[in-house]
């Protein structure tokens, strides 16, 4: 028995409906807060001031109470898929670089941390 044309058709068109995705993702603000920048500051002595013109604009600048926060993050996301007919399945890896910076009601630092996420290149 021969397979009639129009189940050719829709075998072939199912063939061309699946395929493959990639996915790249980058937001947030710039990392510039290694080592390097950070050693610079000095909890109980450096300002906000400081840090602001050591790494530039926040991401969320957060009021707590009597002191406040300066929140740095930068989001990279890479991922594939496979896209067929009846099936798809997609794979992200998210990962996530910070910095967060505390102030008194003075703008003087009383402590910080980071989180640098380390490259998967070289």
């Amino acid at each position: 028995m021969k397979p009639s044309a129009a189940v050719i058709a829709m075998a072939l068109g199912a063939l061309l409906l699946g395929g493959c995705a990639q996915y790249d993702s980058k937001r947030g603000v710039e990392v510039n807060w290694q080592d390097t920048v950070t050693t610079q500051l000095v909890n109980g002595q450096s300002t906000r001031r400081d840090v602001l013109a050591l790494l530039g604009p926040p991401s969320q600048v957060i009021a707590l109470d009597g002191e406040s926060a300066l929140y740095y993050l930068f989001e990279r996301s890479q991922g594939k898929g496979l896209i067929l007919l009846v099936y798809n399945r997609m794979q992200i890896d998210t990962r996530y670089d910070r910095a967060i910076f505390f102030f008194d009601q003075d703008d003087v630092l009383t402590e910080f941390a980071t989180r640098l996420y380390p490259s998967d290149e070289g």
